[in-house]
């Protein structure tokens, strides 16, 4: 247990990186609206940075996920298709109708939790790599979809679902509180917990935290559990947003919950995990593409510059850890 807290302790003065990391972040978000403010004025105000914020929302909330199984030392790249694949099942089932909201909801959530099983199942009892296997999950979740609705998405979303995708609460965005409900409760949990401190012990030394005690399956599957739940968590807030199911809803949150986990000084190697930074990160990546619509660019240029930010994070992260700052 000594050496278990030992390594802990190393992923904790791992938080001066983390603290690096959101300053950068943080930084890189004043400079984005700085840019803003010269270049297209009309950015800047408060109802285009509510839609920003609102469409953030679901991006902050799969990246709590992602943040959790990253820093057991994994990686879950079907959280998006599981997003899609709520669309899909949520818009057929409610048809429009309040009367199954809450069931239907609940389902969903189900889902997003039997997909996290079969991950965990995937990597920690088939010894399968988190990379091939949660992309062969999207893969069979994919199908999935398109079975179940024969290719076209039928039916649309609740009245009281599309509230919590579009509707107000004090002026602030209903997705934007919840999104801000998840970040804290992953942060606690992350930071707060004992689930939390084997999350970082499993990704920092495995070997180590299994000699000393840890059921290191049992972390990894609740990392995917959790990263499942957060996934279906945003499905739900996008289907509310667009109002139908579709097939496309999830197209770009794998990958992009990614970039806003390393960005936001989350290690791909596993033992340093932020879900403060991931949050930031998704917020500086949502105000990134916006302000580049906003000019005009095309959307080639727009996956350029967000693969050369997330380049550049990881790149800074590898040099960090081989100078021992991470």
């Amino acid at each position: 247990m000594k050496a278990v807290l030992g390594a802990i302790g190393r992923t904790r003065l791992g938080g001066y990186g983390h603290a690096r990391s959101q300053v950068a972040v943080w930084a890189a978000i004043v400079v984005v609206l700085a840019v803003a403010g010269v270049c297209a004025p009309g950015f800047l105000t408060a109802n285009h940075l509510l839609d920003v914020a609102r469409q953030v929302a679901s991006l902050a909330i799969v990246t709590v996920g992602q943040v959790f199984v990253i820093t057991a030392g994994g990686i879950d790249l079907s959280n998006g298709m599981v997003m899609t694949l709520i669309t899909v099942v949520a818009a057929d089932l409610l048809n429009g109708q309040n009367t199954y909201t809450v069931p239907v909801v609940l389902l969903c959530l189900g889902i997003g939790l039997a997909v996290g099983l079969f991950n965990g199942f995937l990597v920690t009892k088939l010894r399968i790599q988190p990379l091939i296997g949660t992309l062969g999950t999207y893969g069979i979740l994919q199908g999935t979809a398109y079975v179940y609705c024969a290719g076209a998405p039928k039916g649309s979303i609740s009245p009281s679902l599309k509230t919590l995708g579009n509707g107000y609460a004090l002026g602030i965005p209903l997705p934007v509180i919840v999104a801000l409900v998840i970040v804290l409760l992953g942060y606690l949990v992350l930071n707060r917990t004992t689930f939390g401190r084997a999350l970082f012990a499993t990704g920092a030394n495995p070997r180590t935290a299994r000699l000393s005690g840890i059921a290191i399956d049992r972390t990894i599957i609740l990392a995917y559990v959790v990263s499942g739940l957060t996934a279906a968590a945003a499905g739900l807030v996008v289907a509310g947003y667009i109002g139908i199911g579709s097939l496309s809803a999830g197209n770009d949150f794998n990958l992009n919950s990614v970039a806003a986990a390393v960005i936001g000084g989350t290690t791909l190697v596993g033992g340093i995990g932020s879900v403060s930074g991931g949050a930031a990160a998704a917020l500086f990546l949502g105000l990134l593409v916006s302000l580049l619509r906003f000019l005009g660019l095309s959307y080639s240029t727009q996956l350029i510059v967000q693969g050369g930010i997330l380049a550049a994070a990881v790149l800074a992260q590898s040099r960090a850890t081989r100078g021992g700052g991470l």
